[in-house]
């Protein structure tokens, strides 16, 4: 039998002490932990116990965000910042190198849900797919300057490492410095 275990971002660096404010903000499910079970999620993900991370990206408008707790929906942005986030939480520690970044987010993912032409290296005649990242860089999330329909970002305000500069998609650039190519 295939089993695969999943984590998000945000659980792998927001813990339960954003809950205390009630901002809807922060309502997602499953809810937010505490720090040791964020410790212990990362160090699972080290291992290979959880083996990809999934944003959960969940871009809910301001009316279904902007409200509250009980009416608000679950959820929030994650897309832009998976990669951030993974890095400053895993990376930077030395819990996973580049190689282990590139597994759990694209490589495994693609795995689980039956894409054999994604998730792996570029080959020699087939339409380019991949993320050209900064690795250097180091940027303020701002939820209205995300790409995204919505800007309901746990985020906001929080300085990150590394930035996705560029994506390709088939060939096709899909993304390039946060504007969506269309």
């Amino acid at each position: 039998m295939r089993v695969s275990a999943e984590v998000t971002p945000h659980h792998l660096l927001l813990t339960d002490a954003a809950l205390t404010g009630y901002d809807p903000v922060n309502k997602v499910n499953p809810p937010l932990r505490t720090g040791e079970d964020t410790k212990a999620m990362r160090a699972a993900l080290a291992e290979g116990v959880i083996d990809v991370v999934g944003t959960d990206h969940a871009p809910h408008a301001a009316q279904y965000k902007d409200t509250e707790w009980a009416a608000a929906k679950p959820g929030m942005l994650g897309l832009e910042t998976a990669l951030s986030v993974v890095v400053h939480t895993m990376v930077e520690p030395g819990l996973l190198d580049w190689r282990g970044v590139a597994r759990v987010l694209s490589e495994r993912p693609a795995e689980v849900v039956g894409l054999p032409d994604q998730g792996r290296p570029i080959a020699v005649g087939e339409p380019a797919t991949f993320a050209l990242v900064d690795p250097d860089a180091v940027w303020t999330v701002r939820g209205a300057a995300l790409a995204s329909l919505a800007s309901n970002t746990p985020f906001e305000g929080m300085r990150l490492p590394a930035k996705v500069t560029a994506t390709v998609l088939r060939g096709r650039v899909t993304a390039r410095n946060g504007e969506v190519n269309s």
